[in-house]
């Protein structure tokens, strides 16, 4: 078993690479650390863009060899690989269908407007594993796992999906060594909650009796606390992150289900839009994707 680290950007401050080596060290898994690496060579004739490419790549390999040695803990098998490739996204889907991985980790880089750049949205749509999007900020290790869960759905791909999250998160927070919760929100809008037009709280109370069958089926089966359990009121988007600030959470586990298309490119689902405000480490499982540990 073996975690597919993205190495950060020449220059930038590593994040992915030690987040990613001590997962493998805590999981006991293997490491694969890819560099990417790619200048536009236009204008060069071919002898000139081959030496350029050459000393290129063996500049990227010698940081990223003395990135690895001074990171990677006792005890893990680490290999390394420096790319000629623009596309990361490209790179990752080819080289997933060749090889299985635990889990894909990448360093969280976001726009001024704070969304997700291109290529960390097609990996959490698309990528064929897990993904690990890393925050910029120091790892604590000992904080708790949160697993947001969708407890209502009659969905069978969201329940299964449920229990892939769970399944997940409880792996992870066991091997670190810290408390899982679970999460459930029910949803309400901002417009309906201002308006009053719905009693909220009684909205709440009923739904939550109306879950209790299925919160007790499932720490059943996942032999978790029912007390594990944690439901919230409000807009999905906000409670989330909220909700993982409180409990201090250094990962949230979450199931994705990916667009495709054109709404891929203009319409953000759920996931999506909790993962705009999220200032945490967050693993996003699609359906059929977890490892069944």
């Amino acid at each position: 078993m073996s975690v597919l680290i993205i190495a950060d950007r020449e220059g930038d401050r590593p994040v992915a690479v030690p987040r990613g080596l001590a997962l493998a060290k805590t999981m006991g898994w293997d490491a694969d650390v890819v560099g990417f690496c790619y200048e536009p060579l236009a204008g060069l004739d071919p002898a000139e863009g081959h030496t350029a490419k050459r000393q290129l790549m063996a500049q990227r390999r010698e940081t990223l060899n003395t990135e690895i040695e001074e990171l990677a803990p006792a005890g893990v098998n680490v290999s390394s690989t420096v790319v000629w490739e623009k596309s990361v996204r490209t790179w990752v889907d080819l080289h997933l269908l060749r090889a299985n991985c635990e889990a894909v980790v990448k360093t969280a880089h976001r726009t001024e407007t704070l969304l997700y750049t291109p290529t960390d949205w097609h990996l959490l749509r698309e990528c064929e594993a897990p993904v690990l999007i890393v925050a910029d900020r120091i790892w604590h290790p000992m904080r708790s796992v949160v697993a947001a869960v969708d407890l209502a759905s009659h969905s069978r791909v969201k329940q299964d999906l449920n229990d892939d999250v769970i399944r997940t998160a409880k792996r992870y927070a066991e091997a670190l060594g810290c408390p899982l919760h679970l999460l459930y929100v029910i949803r309400v809008s901002k417009v309906l909650n201002d308006l009053e037009v719905i009693d909220v709280r009684a909205r709440a109370k009923k739904i939550r009796r109306q879950i209790q069958p299925v919160i007790a089926d499932l720490a059943n089966r996942h032999q978790i606390p029912a007390d594990s359990v944690r439901i919230e009121s409000g807009e999905t988007e906000k409670v989330i992150p909220s909700a993982a600030a409180r409990l201090q959470a250094q990962l949230v586990v979450m199931g994705t289900v990916g667009r495709h298309g054109v709404n891929a490119r203009l319409i953000g689902n759920t996931a999506e839009r909790v993962l705009m405000r999220l200032r945490t480490d967050v693993l996003a499982i699609k359906p059929g994707l977890a490892d069944g540990a």
